[in-house]
Formats: C-alpha cells, sequence, structure tokens
C-alpha cells in the first residue's frame, strides 16, 4: 500500500492485473469523510456558539446535537458524492481522449488518492481545534452575519488559512496519484492523464486560492 504514496505507477500497474474491488477504496474515502466530518462537527459549535445568545438554553441543546449529527454525516455523504463525481468528470474527460477501461475500474483507482487527503484531513482538524480553542467567537443576531465572519476568518486568520494551503498542498499529492491511476484504469498515456487529472483539480486549486483571498 506505500507504493500507492511513492510509486503509484508501480502500484497501479501491480493492481490492474488483479480483480477490481471497492472494498478498500470505499474504506479509505469513509476514513477522508469521517476526518472531514470531525471539521464539519467542530464548524457547527463555532455556528451555534456564535447564535447562543438568540437561542433559548433547551433549543440550544437540540441544536446543538441535530448540528453536530447533521454536520458529521453530512460531511460524510458529500466525501462518498465527491469521490464519484471526481471519477465521472475524469472518465469523461478520458473518454474523450480516446481512454479504455471501465468506471468500476476508474471509481476504484480513484479511491486510492484519497488517502494523501486523510493525512490532510487529520491536519486541518488539529489546526481547526486549536483555532477554536483560542478565539474569540463573536455573538450575533442576525444568521446571515456567520457568513461573513467566516469569510473574514478564512482570509485573515493565519490557522485558518494554513490548512487551506495544507489542504492544497495534499490535494496534489492526491493528483499526482490520480495521473497514474487513469494511466491504467483508462489505458492512457502519461501525457493524457495528466490532462485528464490536471483540468478538474487545477480548477479546486483556482477555487481554493479564490477563497483565500488571494485571487481578490
Amino acid at each position: 500500500m506505500l507504493d500507492v504514496l511513492i510509486n503509484p505507477d508501480k502500484f497501479f500497474e501491480a493492481r490492474k492485473k488483479g480483480a477490481k474491488s471497492l472494498k478498500v477504496p470505499l474504506l479509505i474515502v469513509l476514513i477522508s469523510g469521517m476526518i472531514s466530518g470531525i471539521a464539519a462537527f467542530l464548524m457547527a459549535d463555532i455556528t451555534l456558539e456564535m447564535l447562543s445568545e438568540t437561542l433559548p438554553p433547551e433549543a440550544l441543546g437540540i441544536a446543538l446535537t441535530v448540528g453536530r449529527i447533521s454536520a458529521f454525516t453530512g460531511a460524510l455523504v458529500v466525501s462518498l458524492l465527491i469521490w464519484v463525481v471526481f471519477a465521472a468528470v475524469f472518465f469523461g474527460i478520458s473518454w474523450i481522449l480516446k481512454g479504455e477501461g471501465t468506471f468500476t475500474r476508474t471509481l476504484e483507482f480513484v479511491g486510492y488518492g484519497y488517502i494523501p487527503m486523510i493525512l490532510s484531513g487529520m491536519i486541518s482538524a488539529v489546526l481547526m481545534y486549536n483555532f477554536i480553542s483560542t478565539a474569540q467567537i463573536p455573538q450575533v443576531t442576525d444568521p446571515t452575519e456567520i457568513a461573513e465572519i467566516m469569510r473574514q476568518w478564512i482570509t485573515g486568520n493565519p490557522m485558518v488559512q494554513l490548512s487551506s494551503i495544507i489542504g492544497i498542498l495534499f490535494m496534489l499529492w492526491s493528483a499526482n496519484i490520480w495521473v497514474f491511476g487513469l494511466k491504467h484504469a483508462r489505458n492512457l498515456s502519461t501525457k493524457n492523464a495528466l490532462i485528464t487529472a490536471g483540468i478538474p483539480v487545477a480548477l479546486y486549486v483556482l477555487y481554493s486560492i479564490w477563497q483565500l483571498g488571494v485571487l481578490g
């Protein structure tokens, strides 16, 4: 399994000879989703703390429980959906480039590329916890103010920005894995596999940089 991180070309060349199986990739994506769920769980706490002055104590307790569960479950479901969407986008682009191979194999190999996101998620969760432990959480009366506060944190708080930068770097690591995964899953040249993985990842990275306020 270490080969998928340090020598993905060798890993997928060998894995291609085996039977198709989504068990391990699904487990990888689920772990990634659960770690994302922890960050979402923490953000739910922040959001409700901002609104704590506007909610009665009994309602706040219920909202906190529901918010935590919903945030964690939502992050888990979104991770699974993004896995399928990314695989479908890769499959579509590679089809244009005359790629051959099944969608199941593509989905399988894309799942392995989530391993760096597990590492990224763990680091980001620690940074998020440290941020919450030290941040001054403002009280708001209008829920619409929360989005603006979040935006200010993303663009102005060094710890939140560091978390985003780490996410971008580890996404590029995942992209490197996807290049070789798609090369073998879709029988592409390395160049065409790079194009296939590069287009959606580049869009994601540009969007992430824009969120940081770097692109204005």
